[in-house]
């Protein structure tokens, strides 16, 4: 409902314009409230950083999952990746989630992958739990045997017993639409 209170700089950036703007009128001035204001301002601030923190949206959570997905295959950790992927999983091939499982371990068992890296996250619209999906595009370089640097068109699907979670995906060229020929 307030998601957009929690999302971006916005909220950072009009305390610490408001501390300044109380700071500049403190030098001319010379008045007490305004070394106040900007106390009160500053503890604000604080206050802000630590709801920010434990506020998380459905924009937050999905970028949580990603890196979480990550740092289980740079682990070694498909349990730990897989939590986050749905049974409902079909990839761009039509694999499921069992058969998706099977080609990780064998790409990790063969040192095809050996660690992956993401960024540039970046989510399609606002995530509603109504809709029910929503499309996640993101950068992946992989490490190992064969390298190679992908852009993944994902879609995640809300599931209430487990948030956000990952129901398909194709590997793209990078900044392109057209499909990367090795797809898993």
């Amino acid at each position: 409902m307030f998601d957009w209170l929690f999302e971006g700089p916005t909220v950072y950036v009009a305390l610490a314009a408001l501390a300044a703007f109380l700071l500049v009128l403190w030098w001319q001035k010379r008045k007490r409230w305004c070394l106040i204001g900007v106390a009160v301002v500053v503890g604000l601030l604080g206050l802000y950083a630590i709801l920010d923190r434990a506020v998380e949206t459905d924009r937050k959570q999905i970028v949580r999952k990603v890196n979480e997905m990550a740092a289980a295959v740079n682990a070694h950790n498909l349990d730990a990746a897989f939590v986050n992927i749905s049974d409902q999983f079909r990839s761009h091939d039509g694999k499921s989630k069992k058969q998706l499982r099977a080609a990780g371990q064998m790409y990790l068992d063969q040192k095809i992958v050996e660690r992956v890296d993401v960024w540039d996250i970046a989510i399609e619209g606002k995530p509603s739990r109504e809709k029910g999906e929503v499309h996640v595009r993101f950068s992946v370089k992989v490490h190992g045997s064969q390298e190679f640097f992908t852009d993944c068109e994902a879609l995640f699907t809300f599931e209430p017993e487990h948030g956000w979670q990952l129901k398909g995906f194709r590997l793209v060229k990078p900044q392109t639409t057209e499909d990367w020929p090795w797809q898993i």
